[in-house]
């Protein structure tokens, strides 16, 4: 693919000569670049991605881009961009086929809570016999392929090279923390999620984000679409005072899930012990019993937002509950 499709529809700044580079692959890191690699440098807290952008030409990279200035006499075409990440991001899904269209995607967010509930929908998909992919705190997972996770959710290249390996892979479903980090820096821009998961917020983060108020701001992008489609489906805790403020668009299925009265997905006959815990959902299409080895009250939230995100995936009701037993 050459570069000037990759950058169709993204305002740059650079002469015509880079329009007909062939592209043989991308890169952030100057240390993985090969030749025919596109680098992309970003600003950064501690040091600045322009200053590895010669090393990533002299391994081999046919162009730079970046919303930096260019060092002087740079020796290969530098393309300015207003947003680098952004720019990544959108490139990173053109150049490997939009695997995010080819894959259901449930992204989960939240202060607490995440990595379980997106542990306990990866283990009732592929309880059902789906083939799933799973990244988070702890570990990333593909067809079930292992190995450490670097962030809770990585880079847009790295979640987008995951999501075409799985879908190369006969993947149905791809599952993963979405952080305040990767959401303000831009991580998951443009992709298509098809469900939203929401599971509280409280008082975190505040080094990075500076307020409560921009904490929040960046979870809410989430179910904004964060620069792609609109999520298909947005599960919001209900008794989080914080819910009432995530706003919806009119093609998002918006459900519910916890203890009040009124919940789509209400949680009744909590039974909680050193034997895990057990419940009953009462939700649009019936009742349905929980039983989990997981322990505590945060865990029948985790366990009741996982049940909903998987009856939103296309789960049956009873297949659902066998998962996460």
């Amino acid at each position: 693919m050459n570069l000037a499709a990759l950058l169709q529809d993204i305002p740059v700044r650079a002469d015509a000569a880079w329009q007909q580079i062939e592209v043989r692959g991308l890169e952030y890191d100057s240390r993985r670049v090969e030749a025919g690699f596109v680098f992309f440098a970003f600003p950064g807290s501690r040091t600045s991605g322009a200053l590895y952008a010669r090393q990533a030409v002299e391994r081999g990279a046919v162009a730079v881009v970046s919303e930096l200035e260019p060092p002087a006499d740079f020796p290969a075409p530098w393309i300015r961009v207003e947003h680098g990440r952004r720019a990544l991001a959108l490139i990173s899904l053109r150049f490997y086929g939009n695997p995010d269209r080819r894959l259901r995607l449930a992204g989960v967010t939240g202060t607490n809570g995440k990595t379980t509930t997106v542990f306990a929908i990866d283990s009732m998909l592929r309880h059902a016999g789906r083939t799933t992919g799973m990244a988070g705190t702890g570990l990333y997972r593909i067809a079930g392929r292992e190995w450490p996770a670097v962030n809770t959710t990585p880079e847009s290249l790295d979640l987008v090279r995951m999501m075409d390996e799985l879908a190369r892979s006969g993947g149905t479903d791809f599952l993963f923390e979405v952080s305040s980090h990767a959401l303000a820096l831009e991580r998951v821009y443009g992709l298509q999620f098809h469900t939203a998961v929401f599971t509280n917020f409280t008082q975190d983060h505040l080094d990075f984000h500076g307020t409560m108020e921009e904490y929040f701001k960046a979870k809410h992008r989430l179910f904004e679409g964060a620069g792609g489609p609109k999520p298909k489906f947005a599960v919001v805790n209900a008794d989080d005072s914080w819910s009432a403020k995530i706003v919806t668009a009119r093609e998002t299925e918006r459900w519910s899930y916890g203890l009040s009265e009124g919940a789509d997905f209400r949680v009744t006959g909590i039974d909680t012990g050193f034997h895990g815990v057990r419940f009953t959902v009462e939700h649009p299409r019936g009742r349905t019993r929980i039983e989990s080895p997981l322990c505590g009250l945060i865990n029948v939230y985790n366990l009741s937002a996982a049940f909903a995100a998987g009856i939103s995936l296309g789960l049956d009701p009873e297949a659902a509950a066998a998962g996460l037993a």
